[in-house]
C-alpha cells in the first residue's frame, strides 16, 4: 500500500480532531477530556438549535424525506439494540437537518465538530441505551416542528435535546 491514503486518513481523523500530529514524533491518538465536551456541548447548544431554525424556515420536500427516513431507520434500529447503528441513524438525522439549512458557513461548522462528537455520543448510547428511546421522542418532535416550519419551534426543542445529551453525560463521567 502506498503512503498517500494513509496520509490522508491520518490528515482526516487529525482534522476530526480524533488525531495529534506531533510532527516527527509521530501520532497521537486523541483521548477527549471531560472539559472537552463541555466546550463542545457549547458549541453544540448555539449551533445546532440555530441549524433546526434555518432547516425548518428553508427545507425542501427532499430534504424533508431525507430527514424523515433517518427518524424512521432510528426506529426501526432502536428495536434491533445495534448501539452502531443506532448511532449512525442518530448522525444521519442530525446532519439531514444541519443539510437542510442551506448555509454553508453552518455547515462546515458542524461538520468539523462530527468526530469528536461522536465519540461522546458513543458513550452516552453505550452507557444509556434507553435514551435511544426517549431520543427518538425529541427527534419526532424536532421533525414535526420542522414541518410545521415552526422555525422557534424546532430551535428550543433541538436546544432541549442538546442538553438532555449534555446531562446524560455528565451522569456518566460522575460515575466513572
Amino acid at each position: 500500500m502506498s503512503r498517500s491514503p494513509i496520509r490522508e486518513s491520518i490528515r482526516m481523523l487529525e482534522k476530526d480532531g480524533l488525531l495529534f500530529v506531533n510532527g516527527s514524533a509521530g501520532v497521537t491518538v486523541v483521548e477527549p477530556s471531560i472539559e472537552d465536551y463541555q466546550y463542545l456541548y457549547e458549541c453544540r447548544v448555539e449551533m445546532e438549535p440555530l441549524a433546526a431554525f434555518y432547516s425548518a424556515e428553508r427545507r425542501t420536500n427532499e430534504q424533508l424525506e431525507t430527514i424523515r427516513t433517518s427518524l424512521l431507520q432510528m426506529g426501526k434500529i432502536s428495536e434491533t439494540n445495534s448501539l452502531k447503528k443506532a448511532h449512525d441513524a442518530n448522525v444521519n438525522f442530525h446532519e439531514a437537518i444541519i443539510m437542510a439549512t442551506g448555509n454553508k458557513f453552518l455547515v462546515t461548522m458542524l461538520t468539523a465538530l462530527r468526530g469528536v462528537n461522536s465519540f461522546y455520543r458513543k458513550s452516552i448510547l453505550e452507557e444509556y441505551p434507553l435514551h435511544m428511546e426517549h431520543a427518538i421522542i425529541e427527534h419526532q418532535r424536532i421533525f414535526q416542528a420542522i414541518v410545521d416550519q415552526d422555525a422557534e419551534a424546532a430551535k428550543r426543542l433541538m436546544k432541549a435535546h442538546i442538553e438532555s445529551d449534555y446531562i446524560l453525560f455528565m451522569e456518566f463521567c460522575s460515575k466513572v
